[in-house]
Formats: C-alpha cells, sequence, structure tokens
C-alpha cells in the first residue's frame, strides 16, 4: 500500500482503525473498555479507597502499569461507587511543591491561589471610590487614603488545605511523586491524607510513584500507616500480558499466532508497556496491509519499528555503551544473553551458561567477569550495576525487554 503524501493515507488506515485506542504504550489506559489484565488489583483497589478514612499508595518500577491500575481504579469507582464525586489528576514534576499540587482541587471549592493582594483607594473632593487590583492609575484628588488587603490563603499548610477540601467528594490522583524534589512536600502530602482521614473526609487521595518502598513517596511520615494502603505492584504476570494481547486483537478483529503472543511475553517480561508497544506496531502493520493473521514474519517487522519508538533514555545508554567498546559485538551477545536470565541479580556462571546454549560461546570466568565490570564503570548512567560481590543487574529494569527488541535478529533462543 502506498504512503501517500507524508504518509497521510497510512495514517488515515491506522486512524480509523482505532488501533491506537485499544493498544496505548504511550498513554496510560484511562478507559474501563480498553484494561486488560490486573482486574483483581483494581478490585482491590476500589475496595480500599472505598473504604472510609483510607487512602492508597502505589508504587513500584517503572513500566510496570501504576498509573493505568490507579486511573482505572478510580474509573470504576467514580462510576460505579460515589457517582456525584469529582476526579481530579496531578502529574509531579520537578517543580511542583506541595502548594501547586493541590490548586486544582482547592479552585473546586472555589480557592483563587491567583489572589495576591488587593488595595482599596477612598478619594475625597470628587466624591469617587475606586476599588482596584493595584493599578497604575493617576487619579485627580487632594485628599487620598489607601488600604493594602493581604492574601490569608495558605496552600502550603496541609491542615489549612485539609479543612477546605474536607467536604469535597471525589478521588485526587498524584502521580509521578517520586520527581518530587523536597522531601517536605512528600510529607505534607502524608499529612493531608492523614488529617482528611481523622476528619472522615469523603475527598480521598491515590499517591502514585516509582519505588521500591512506600516510605520514599512519603519521606517516612510516621502516623500515615494507619490510613494509607501501601500497595506495591509487580511486574503482570504470563497470563495477565496475554489478557491484553489476545482482548485487544479480539476487539480489532486480528488473529496472532500462537508463536508471536508467546513471544511478545517473553520480550515484555513483566512490562505491560513493551506489551502494548509490540502489539500496535504487529496491528498496525496488519491494518495497513489488509491482513487480519499476525504472523512471526509480521513480529519481526513489528520488533524493528517498536526499537525506534522506544524510549530515548533506553537507546541512548545502549549506543553510548556499545561505541566506547573495542568489541561491540561480543558484547552485543552478552547483553543479549544477560537479559534472559531469569533473576533481576545474575552472576557470571549463569551468565556463561546462556551464552554456551544460545550462541554457542565459550568463555573462562575471569575474562566474563572483567567484561561485565567494564559495563558497570562509567562516568554517567552505565547499563549494568553491581549490588553485591560477584552479582550483576541492570541499571534500568526496563533493559532487558528493550535489548530483546534491538538484538532480535541475533536472538536464537
Amino acid at each position: 500500500m502506498a504512503n501517500g503524501s507524508f504518509g497521510l493515507e497510512k495514517e488515515g488506515v491506522i486512524h480509523r482503525s482505532g488501533v491506537r485506542k485499544v493498544f496505548t504504550p504511550h498513554t496510560p489506559v484511562d478507559e474501563i473498555e480498553h484494561f486488560f489484565g490486573r482486574e483483581d488489583e483494581a478490585s482491590r483497589l476500589v475496595s480500599v479507597i472505598n473504604s472510609p478514612g483510607q487512602h492508597i499508595l502505589v508504587y513500584g518500577d517503572r513500566g510496570v502499569g501504576k498509573t493505568s491500575l490507579s486511573k482505572t481504579a478510580c474509573r470504576v469507582l467514580l462510576q460505579g461507587v460515589i457517582q456525584q464525586g469529582e476526579f481530579f489528576e496531578k502529574r509531579c514534576g520537578a517543580d511542583d511543591s506541595f502548594s501547586t499540587i493541590v490548586e486544582e482541587p482547592l479552585a473546586a471549592v472555589g480557592v483563587d491561589l491567583s489572589f495576591k493582594e488587593k488595595s482599596k483607594t477612598h478619594n475625597e473632593g470628587g466624591g469617587a471610590k475606586v476599588d482596584a487590583f493595584i493599578l497604575k492609575a493617576d487619579l485627580s484628588s487632594k485628599r487620598e487614603t489607601k488600604t493594602t488587603q493581604t492574601s490569608t490563603l495558605r496552600p502550603d499548610s496541609p491542615s489549612w488545605v485539609a479543612n477546605k477540601l474536607h467536604n469535597l467528594k471525589g478521588v485526587f490522583l498524584i502521580d509521578e511523586t517520586d520527581a518530587l524534589v523536597c522531601d517536605i512536600d512528600k510529607k505534607k502530602i502524608a499529612e493531608l491524607i492523614k488529617m482528611l482521614s481523622d476528619s472522615k473526609s469523603e475527598f480521598k487521595l491515590v499517591v502514585v510513584g516509582i519505588a521500591s518502598t512506600g516510605e520514599e513517596l512519603t519521606a517516612g511520615h510516621p502516623s500515615v500507616e494507619r490510613c494509607l494502603k501501601e500497595v506495591p505492584l509487580l511486574r503482570m504476570t504470563d497470563d495477565d500480558l496475554k489478557k491484553i494481547i489476545y482482548n485487544g486483537m479480539k476487539k480489532l478483529h486480528l488473529v496472532c499466532d500462537t508463536e508471536v503472543v508467546d513471544k511478545i511475553v517473553d520480550i515484555s517480561a513483566g512490562f505491560p508497556h513493551f506489551t502494548h508497544l509490540i502489539s500496535l506496531k504487529c496491528a498496525e502493520s496488519a491494518v495497513v496491509d489488509g491482513n487480519r493473521h499476525i504472523t512471526l514474519e509480521s513480529l519481526k517487522k513489528a520488533l524493528e519499528e517498536s526499537v525506534k519508538e522506544s524510549e530515548g533514555t533506553l537507546r541512548s545508554v545502549l549506543d553510548s555503551t556499545l561505541r566506547v567498546l573495542t568489541k561491540p559485538e561480543e558484547y552485543r551477545l552478552l547483553l543479549l544473553a544477560a537479559s534472559y536470565c531469569k533473576t533481576p541479580e545474575f552472576r557470571s556462571s549463569e551468565l556463561r551458561d546462556k551464552l554456551s546454549l544460545m550462541f554457542g560461546v565459550e568463555i573462562d570466568s575471569r575474562s566474563l567477569s572483567r567484561r561485565l565490570t567494564t559495563l558497570t564503570k562509567g562516568e554517567e548512567v552505565t547499563i549494568l550495576s553491581k549490588p553485591a560481590r560477584g552479582c550483576f543487574q541492570f541499571t534500568d529494569p526496563r533493559m532487558p525487554s528493550f535489548l530483546k527488541m534491538a538484538l532480535s535478529k541475533d536472538d536464537k533462543s
């Protein structure tokens, strides 16, 4: 099929097919009808949030589906339980603080944070009285008095904010909390949760972020445990990843070979982001070609496209690592074999077995350890780290999945 001018014809076919509404690797799933897998976790979240005095904290690795799960749970709750409630969402950035995070819900209860101060000028002689926000006005009057009213708003105070939001009904999703620079802002969020819980408010907070422990997102607030349910989100199971593929393809009236599904699941390694990405590229190719059957040959092309659309950080780390090595091809095989190690932390002995089994490469332990150590050194982000003596792991847990896509032509597994 010809692409047409600037590929518009191809894009038109893809757009009309609706594939990008079903498989969404670059945005969280926010439609209940497109949410597959994690149904049990979503039900538990709904139950917790709907419990009086309970709020929730969802944390885990990047790419495991924290935001999709949280948004879906919030929508289920609002549509089925608190039908009159409002939904607020804040995606935190490095320049945010507690006061900027709570702006939207405060606005919903009539608090205007843009108000700073107001001046009141009283003119006599002309008989005029003028109220105005600080203006450079040249009023002709011989007698003039001026008073200034200063704002009494305290959006940086958890107790003040809790008092304002107490009667608000709804759910507030605070995402990417790990991006906050100051721990004091994380503590204030935790303090707000405690105060809303103590006052039996129906306004619930769902805090989401990348972390290995819940304390990282609350800065170790000591008294929030009672009202904040921590939910560590692990990688998805193979069965749940298959649900994403099969249900999504069914909606699009496409059929995947079993080998294709198994390969996508293997590459994804529990990260739904990669499942959505590869499935999307398979589906796009199928609808453009007018072929409803997705084969291993189709998957090969989809993987090439998936690499192009993968996060730039992953591509950059791999490229910069291989660029400075004297024998990059040897390291490509080493890294690909390492991506198939079953545990996050692996030893050189396990990797030796993988290299032998997958590529017929034999290497002595000392040489392999030396090569692995080389991959842990560098001035910036390194592709591997060394958490303990004799152990290695990928610095970014998503890297093995990316390697399986990027180096797939070398994959003989």
